[in-house]
């Protein structure tokens, strides 16, 4: 059996768990994975093992585990107005996220965000001198910065990514283009400030369904002769072409796609655009 385990920082991933361990959702485990031991919260069991497992959970959290747990977040709390402090002595051009002291008590792994490479060598044995313990530094995105902290969404729901998301996929202009959705920032940019994840998961859908419409700007000739595609109506199956001899309403003519599919005389070619615009990767 394998379960799904969520930890600190809405951080998810999949575990063994032997059958001599009886836990069920919703319950705290104390898992081994490589970095170590963490408690974390059991989501969902599975039977297969659908993606590479992290470790293996070792057993039910007990109530000592919890209090333990409860007493390295104060301890996190505490030491955020420290770190910046030494943030702010070593002159260093980072922005910290989050700070997390793991269950075994020997490593604390500090999140931070920075636009370049940074030298932080000499923070590091700051840290490691104040606080007695191991410290990792791990520079996160600003995806990865929103779902550590969670929070709201435009659609007035938990943000996807602190709700269930795994993994960010790629998301570009062509996608809101593929959609037919608007182009201003604020209309389509999550918490993050990058596109929004849900903005994928209608993809296969548009890309399915297209196959069946000639692309826009599509030089098409029909009984009414010729003419190029300005709009397309995917959910109601309409298509709307501007004729070169047809007088009314400037030579727009909308059809139905059974219509168009009928009417048509030849096979379509496409027209390219003179100017594309560059397309940029909003992952973070």
């Amino acid at each position: 059996m394998f379960a799904r385990v969520e930890f600190r920082g809405n951080e998810r991933g999949l575990f063994e768990l032997p059958s001599n361990i009886d836990a069920e959702a919703g319950e705290h485990i104390v898992c081994q994975h490589e970095q170590g031991m963490d408690v974390g919260l059991m989501l969902n069991t599975y039977s297969y093992e659908y993606e590479k497992q992290m470790g293996k959970i070792l057993r039910r959290a007990t109530e000592d585990d919890m209090r333990l747990k409860r007493s390295y977040e104060i301890k996190e709390i505490e030491s955020f107005e420290i770190t910046l402090k030494k943030i702010e002595e070593n002159a260093l051009a980072i922005k910290l996220v989050d700070i997390e002291v793991h269950f075994d008590g020997q490593r604390m792994t500090f999140y931070f965000i920075s636009e370049k490479r940074v030298d932080f060598r000499q923070l590091v044995k700051s840290l490691a001198s104040h606080f007695h313990t191991r410290i990792r530094m791990k520079q996160i995105g600003v995806r990865d910065h929103a779902k550590r902290i969670g929070g709201m969404g435009p659609c007035g729901q938990e943000m996807c990514c602190s709700r269930f998301l795994g993994n960010f996929e790629a998301i570009t202009l062509q996608t809101l283009k593929d959609q037919n959705l608007s182009m201003t920032p604020q209309k389509v940019s999550g918490m993050c400030g990058r596109l929004m994840c849900c903005l994928m998961y209608e993809m296969d859908f548009y890309e399915e369904v297209t196959k069946k419409f000639p692309p826009l700007n599509t030089k098409v000739t029909t009984t009414y002769g010729d003419g190029v595609i300005k709009k397309l109506d995917i959910y109601n199956d309409f298509v709307t072409i501007q004729y070169e001899k047809v007088e009314e309403n400037g030579g727009l003519l909308t059809h139905s796609l059974d219509e168009f599919n009928t009417i048509k005389k030849k096979k379509w070619s496409f027209i390219p655009k003179v100017e594309t615009e560059k397309e940029e990767e909003s992952n973070g």
